[in-house]
């Protein structure tokens, strides 16, 4: 299972270029600034205009399970994500995003690599819009999500890599099987057992807009969230028709017995679709 960039369109993602496109990592791995040594990367796009990253689209780097995510303080951290993506080259692989808005993952979810998981943030008005991105190769973030070792530059070595240098390797995962099931458990061994990812369609939002999530199929009911352009989700066989719509049921993720609009009856405009949007 190979791994990608967190941020940049699908094309600039797909060149293998670290970073993609015109984004730049401001504070380097193990750059010492204000609040120590960096753990990670602080990656911006300002071209063509400053704050151009604004409410981009993050992505899991990898097949892994959400560990963690949820607004830790209005205080340095904002929205935080972390991933737990197995085991990889024999150590245990975690990726964390932080400053980010609109999560659209929650705890315990099993993600695919280049799935959207949320969107370019500012840590609830703190920063310019970049997001935080690091990996740690230790067990570390699992039970201390927030975690940050300042001035510690023997901690910053010992629980994270340079981000940039570990994807440019392209590593490919041990403990991620074929059969697309990754282990939930994966620096347990007594305890680790298997979690079967559905082996359903899946199904990305092609609206340009993106499109609300409806507790009911309606379009005058409560709305639950909203699903950006490209976001991969499940949805039950069976569509519902009202008020012109063709109505999908979302069967897993966070959310889970929510409503979204596959499109018009009459086929006139699609909002859902099994080929990657471009």
């Amino acid at each position: 299972m190979a791994f990608t960039a967190p941020i940049g369109t699908e094309e600039e993602r797909n060149t293998g270029q670290v970073w993609p496109g015109t984004w730049v990592d401001a504070t380097p791995y193990m750059t010492r600034y204000a609040l120590g040594y960096h753990t990670g990367a602080d990656l911006n796009n300002n071209r063509p205009r400053f704050d151009a990253d604004a409410h981009a689209t993050v992505y899991s780097i990898g097949d892994g399970k959400v560990t963690y995510a949820q607004l830790v303080s209005k205080k340095y951290w904002g929205n935080l994500i972390v991933i737990d993506h197995g085991m990889v080259d024999g150590k245990p692989l975690f990726s964390r995003y932080g400053h980010i808005e609109t999560m659209v993952i929650k705890r315990g979810d099993i993600v695919k690599a280049g799935q959207p998981i949320a969107n370019v943030g500012n840590g609830e008005g703190l920063f310019p819009y970049h997001l935080h991105f690091d990996i740690s190769t230790s067990t570390q973030l699992s039970t201390l999500p927030t975690y940050w070792p300042g001035n510690d530059r023997q901690g910053v070595k010992h629980h994270f890599v340079d981000p940039q240098a570990w994807l440019r390797s392209q590593h490919v995962a041990e403990s991620l099987p074929a059969d697309d099931k990754v282990s939930t458990d994966s620096h347990n061994t007594e305890n680790s057992r298997p979690v079967d990812v559905p082996q359903r369609p899946v199904w990305y939002v092609t609206a340009a807009q993106g499109i609300a999530v409806h507790k009911s199929p309606s379009a005058s009911s409560e709305k639950s969230g909203a699903l950006p352009k490209g976001t991969k989700i499940f949805i039950s066989e069976n569509g519902v028709k009202n008020e012109e719509l063709i109505w999908a049921q979302i069967v897993d993720g966070s959310f889970k017995d929510g409503w979204v609009t596959r499109g018009k009856a009459n086929q006139s405009e699609t909002y859902l679709s099994t080929n990657p949007p471009r």
